[in-house]
């Protein structure tokens, strides 16, 4: 048995790497906060509106790459010859899809002008390859590093946009598109500096190893673009159904629950390699640790929900500088959301470790299905309550938690008995 002090010096490392990923996450969400408030502050409650939309297909472009090309950086071997062209050419496709993507929604819900659309696809390039460093980052557990770009990407965005302020007398939408594409050159740049050169040499892309990529990265890919995905649609239903000032109230109600969601994303940040790196040592994963992960970041999501609505009249007009009002309700719905979010994420980072991205697809699918279905209901019957959409697509995590742990009991026993039983297979998964 280790000793107490052993014991301690594990967890003071494994605090350590996790305050690294949340950290990491912080930093990203905090410049994400401020760049929305610049929006409200300083272009408006409709350009807030323009900027979520564009926000909303950014991230769901990067969601549906990363999970294709970031988490097989870290659950599969990135130096086989034949999975890394096969993910030089996913990254390729996914890149020129996502860019032409982006800029075909823009243009349909005219977000902006057309030298805007030209930002927004130049910003697109720029973020999937600086999101492609930051999860081999993931994958060597360098969150300092990790840490590092992100504050470089967040310093140099605020200081251009603040720059370009003092030159010019003020900027708009397409100026915070600029600042965001020369903050992603800077980071993408210190990353590359810092990295090992065996960790971005290219070779030319093939379709060797695709269908091993695929067979892991094709589920993955779908359960994990199915949480922005939701995202997006409801904040286009809510565009078009209700009003983009509607829409810009929903979106400054989810900046009062930024804690609790920025502590969510840094916990998965975390938790994905980290249950790979067990599996790969041979380390049992229990179900119960993932479990009691989900129980502790729902706890905490809950308490930071009571928070913001305790302390809405002090910090509602500090983030809408007085344009318009947030309520309780409002605010309430993201706090539900985020406590789906928490229910599922340990559990599903697990089961993803042990290679079960279709397990998780089919039940958050089933989960998403129900709370858009009822999403448009609401927006189609009353757009004058389009401020309950949070608590439709946030309902139903804790059952699809629940059902994702009694899996991964199942999966546990059956490892357990491929590990006891020789006749019944050599390997664990």
């Amino acid at each position: 048995m280790a000793s107490p002090r052993a014991a301690m010096a594990r967890v003071r490392r494994l605090a350590a790497s996790a305050g690294g990923s949340v950290a990491s996450q912080a930093v990203t969400a905090l410049g994400s906060l401020v760049l929305q408030l610049v929006a409200v502050r300083f272009i408006g409650p409709v350009a807030l509106g323009a900027f979520a939309l564009l926000s909303a297909i950014l991230v769901t472009a990067t969601t549906v790459y990363t999970s294709w090309v970031g988490d097989s950086l870290n659950v599969l071997d990135r130096f086989d010859p034949a999975l890394r062209s096969s993910l030089v050419a996913s990254a390729l496709f996914f890149a020129t899809a996502g860019s032409a993507a982006g800029v075909a929604l823009a243009l349909v819900l005219r977000l902006t002008g057309p030298a805007g659309v030209a930002l927004f696809a130049v910003l697109i390039t720029l973020w999937l390859a600086q999101e492609t460093f930051r999860r081999v980052l993931h994958a060597r557990l360098e969150f300092g590093a990790l840490l590092a770009n992100d504050l470089t990407y967040v310093i140099t965005t605020l200081v251009f946009l603040g720059g370009l302020r003092l030159v010019t007398g003020g900027f708009d939408l397409d100026g915070i598109l600029l600042a965001m594409c020369v903050g992603c050159l800077a980071a993408l740049t210190v990353t590359l500096r810092r990295l090992p050169r065996q960790e971005y040499a290219l070779v030319r892309p093939r379709l060797a190893g695709m269908r091993e990529l695929s067979a892991f990265a094709a589920w993955r890919s779908a359960q994990s673009s199915l949480r922005p995905l939701a995202l997006l649609v409801t904040r286009v239903a809510i565009d078009t159904f209700a009003s983009r000032t509607v829409l810009a109230v929903v979106e400054a109600a989810r900046l009062l629950m930024t804690p609790a969601l920025t502590l969510i994303s840094g916990a998965g940040g975390y938790l994905l390699p980290t249950f790979v790196r067990q599996r790969d040592a041979g380390i049992p994963m229990r179900p119960r640790n993932a479990l009691v992960g989900s129980l502790v970041l729902a706890g905490v999501s809950c308490a930071c929900g009571v928070a913001a609505i305790a302390t809405l009249g002090f910090f509602g007009p500090l983030i809408t500088g007085g344009a318009f009002a947030l309520d309780a309700v409002s605010v309430g719905g993201w706090a539900v959301y985020a406590v789906s979010f928490s229910a599922t994420l340990p559990l599903a980072s697990m089961a993803t470790a042990y290679k079960q991205s279709r397990l998780v697809f089919l039940v958050r699918g089933a989960e998403t299905a129900v709370g858009l279905a009822a999403v448009l209901i609401l927006l189609v019957l009353r757009p004058d309550l389009a401020v309950f959409a949070p608590y439709c697509i946030g309902l139903g995590g804790m059952v699809s938690g629940l059902l994702l742990w009694w899996r991964l009991r199942i999966i546990r026993d059956r490892v357990r008995a491929r590990h006891t039983d020789p006749e019944r297979g050599t390997h664990a998964i």
